[in-house]
């Protein structure tokens, strides 16, 4: 009996703490879409087993690994395993990079409103040392002119193959 009435009072406390939460109807898939859609930029530090060694198909992958981690992990976009079509081609090359890619990552929206969704993205790799190798990520829903790919071009241009230098 008395432990009926322990867990009855537990569970009376509980509700308590729920009701107690201030709630902002739709405040969280406001917060959410508004995130998913600023601009994003991000730097992988890889070891030169990881970027392939000189194999495309494992070079590209990880531009596609890449830019699929900042859709569904880190900007929520998309749910893992939803379709999704990257095309890359080469750019013009990049002070300081080994290699610049720039495309399109095409999907839809699966976390927001399902919706289909194009995202422009800059890739560009350089090889640190024969052991290390970075690939830097730009993404925007916004076209790849404007002063938002300037600013993240300019974040590029800060990162540094020594990484005691970040």
């Amino acid at each position: 009996m008395w432990t009926t009435r322990a867990a009855a009072s537990l569970f009376a406390l509980a509700m308590l703490g729920v009701r107690a939460e201030p709630r902002i109807p739709g405040m969280d898939a406001a917060l959410e879409a508004r995130l998913a859609r600023g601009d994003y930029v991000f730097v992988w530090d890889l070891d030169m087993e990881t970027i392939g060694r000189g194999d495309p198909y494992r070079t590209g992958r990880t531009y596609y690994d890449g830019l699929m981690y900042a859709v569904t992990e880190a900007r929520r976009l998309i749910e893992p395993g939803t379709p999704a079509r990257l095309k890359l081609r080469p750019a013009a090359h990049v002070r300081g990079w080994d290699e610049a890619y720039v495309g399109t990552l095409a999907s839809r929206q699966t976390y927001i409103d399902g919706k289909p969704i194009v995202l422009h993205a800059e890739v560009t790799r350089r090889d640190c040392d024969s052991h290390r190798a970075q690939v830097f990520f730009a993404i925007s829903l916004k076209d790849r002119e404007g002063p938002a790919w300037e600013a993240m071009r300019k974040v590029r241009e800060t990162i540094a193959c020594d990484p005691g230098k970040n």
